[in-house]
């Protein structure tokens, strides 16, 4: 699991973690579709979602260390389920307000109404693309030529 320090990064590296399962244990995985990879993101979310609905980002004033901890795990999680489902849109945003929560980890004294109403902006923005990732086509068919 990525920790804080994640966050404070500009840029980021893609690696690939090496795993193997033997073929008797494959076959217990659950099949990779697209349609799991978009449950799962939207239950990351829902993650962040609860976060919000609690109130915290209502009053930065009161807004504590574990609040923003949580709400910055919450969205290290929808960026990883992003990017299991190829949302690259959802995994940018994930990444540009990064940098706000970052910045709130740092030192809750920047905490703003703007920069709590961005945090709480988020998670319909987030849900508006996940549901426009997954009516987009999977495939692109190019019509034959008519000679």
């Amino acid at each position: 699991m990525r920790n804080a320090h994640y966050l404070n990064m500009g840029q980021h590296a893609y690696m690939a973690m090496p795993f193997y399962i033997d073929s008797k244990h494959q076959q217990n995985l659950p099949p990779h579709s697209p349609r799991n990879s978009i449950a799962t993101t939207l239950d990351a979310l829902k993650k962040i979602e609860i976060i919000v609905s609690d109130g915290c980002l209502n009053h930065p004033d009161t807004l504590t260390e574990d609040d923003i901890l949580a709400y910055a795990l919450a969205l290290l999680q929808l960026r990883e389920s992003a990017g299991a489902a190829r949302i690259e849109r959802l995994m940018n945003a994930c990444d540009a307000l990064a940098v706000t929560v970052s910045t709130l980890i740092d030192d809750r004294a920047n905490a703003s109404p703007a920069k709590c109403e961005a945090l709480a902006r988020f998670v319909v923005h987030a849900r508006d693309m996940i549901l426009m990732s997954e009516n987009e086509p999977t495939e692109c068919v190019i019509p034959p030529l008519n000679s």
